[in-house]
């Protein structure tokens, strides 16, 4: 008695190798036919969204505010912060942003924007200390052979 074996469906991607695909920021039918529909609408839509804003449905209102005033996503932040020249210089700025956000001087969040700036200046500064240290041992090295 023998045995049938059918063939294993293959998954992944249905078109052939080197085909990419559709290409980036391609809108399926849907997408582009409701795109197409409220395009059409839109001067309709908004004067209805004003109009029932106009009558207190708290949800149109606060669109239309999202729309006039977005949220702001940062904002410049009033802070010195002492001046940074080496890594331990980092140490002194971090107890100032903790002084400020202690005082109420910096939210949290403002806080975590600068802790992050500040990480990003020490590691400039480590990778730039590293790399004189280094160009310092090959001129030893090459000196003394």
């Amino acid at each position: 008695m023998t045995v049938q074996i059918s063939p294993k469906k293959i998954r992944g991607r249905p078109f052939q190798p080197g085909n990419p695909g559709r290409p980036p920021g391609a809108k399926n039918k849907t997408t582009r036919l409701v795109e197409q529909l409220l395009s059409d609408e839109a001067e309709n839509l908004t004067r209805k969204l004003i109009e029932l804003a106009k009558n207190g449905n708290v949800g149109c209102l606060r669109d239309c505010i999202e729309r006039l005033a977005p949220r702001r996503n940062g904002r410049a932040v009033d802070f010195q912060l002492p001046a940074i020249k080496h890594t331990q210089d980092i140490v002194a700025a971090m107890a100032a942003i903790t002084t400020a956000v202690n005082n109420g001087s910096l939210s949290p969040e403002e806080a975590g924007s600068l802790v992050r700036v500040l990480e990003g200046h020490a590691k400039a500064i480590e990778t730039y200390d590293l790399a004189v240290r280094l160009d310092r041992l090959e001129a030893q090295l090459k000196g003394s052979s």
